[in-house]
Order: C-alpha cells, then sequence, then structure tokens
C-alpha cells in the first residue's frame, strides 16, 4: 500500500525539531554541564556555506564538536550559523538542519541518524553517493540511535548492524 499520509516526511521533520530546539536551548545560554554536540553534515549539501579552504578539506562530509570553542551561535528556522575554530583560526559556517546525516550528544549517549533520501539528493552537488553513503564515522554512537529507515517500508535491515 502506497504511504498516502506521508509519514516518512512527518517522522524526519519531527526529529530534524529535535536539534532545532535542543539548539534553541543553548543558543543564549552556552552548553550546559557536561553536554556537547557532534554534528556530521553533507558539505555540499544546498544552503550550507562553509569556507572554501575547509570545502576543500572535506569535499562530501564534515563532522563538527560544537564544545569548547565556538561563538556566535545563531538559530534560524531552517538552518544554524555558528563560529568554529579551525587551527585557531574562528570560522562562519552556516548549516540547514536537512544537511544533517547525525547529530549526537555524547555526554548523554543520544544520538539521531538521518538517511539521504531522493528529496535530498536533488539538494547534493557533486557528491560519490556510494563513497557518502559507506564512509565511516569518527563517532560510534550505537546506543539509544534513532534512525528513519527503521520506519520505511521497504527498509532491509543490515545483518552487521544488530545492536
Amino acid at each position: 500500500m502506497q504511504d498516502l499520509i506521508g509519514y516518512d516526511e512527518i517522522i524526519e521533520k519531527s526529529m530534524r525539531s529535535v536539534i532545532f530546539e535542543t539548539l534553541k536551548k543553548i543558543e543564549k545560554t552556552g552548553l550546559p554541564g557536561k553536554h556537547y554536540f557532534v554534528v556530521t553534515f553533507a558539505t555540499k549539501f544546498q544552503g550550507v556555506l562553509i569556507p572554501k579552504h575547509i570545502l576543500e578539506k572535506y569535499p562530501e562530509e564534515m563532522t563538527i564538536a560544537i564544545q569548547h570553542q565556538f561563538k556566535s551561535l545563531v538559530i534560524e528556522d531552517e538552518g544554524f550559523k555558528i563560529s568554529l575554530s579551525f587551527a585557531g583560526k574562528f570560522e562562519k559556517l552556516y548549516i540547514p538542519y536537512r544537511a544533517i546525516t547525525s547529530f549526537a550528544d555524547p555526554s548523554m549517549n543520544f544520538a539521531l541518524k538521518f538517511s539521504m533520501n531522493y528529496n535530498d539528493e536533488d539538494s547534493i552537488d557533486n557528491v560519490d553517493e556510494e563513497n557518502f553513503a559507506n564512509k565511516p564515522k569518527d563517532v560510534d554512537l550505537t546506543a539509544k540511535v534513532i534512525s528513519l529507515d527503521a520506519f520505511r517500508k521497504n527498509h532491509k535491515p543490515n545483518s552487521s548492524n544488530n545492536s
């Protein structure tokens, strides 16, 4: 049966709103306690703004940590602006929420993982999709990971991911 309601889109939007609400809480006051965030995003996703030299170093995907050396966090409806320290120099980035492939707070053992779907692929410029999908992650957060794939009707379980 065809999903005429669009559950995938509803779930995806709800999961991305967790990122919005979480970042909104720390926008003015900073990170409480030992919380910090690890965010992975597609660097060539439409709307991502990062300095050219950083894009050259991370042409497909990049993982950032929002922890000690960040400033100017501004939360917007479609994405967020942040200045992060790279080699001792602060650089400005703009990351649309739809460009994010994973969001985690390792201090709480919490993570969200997103899959690029057919709508998102149109928003990525010149990304080698096979390498993008199989690229290993720097951070392994296997507990409390919520993935939209678990809700997809045509999802085939990955036999190597039995957590």
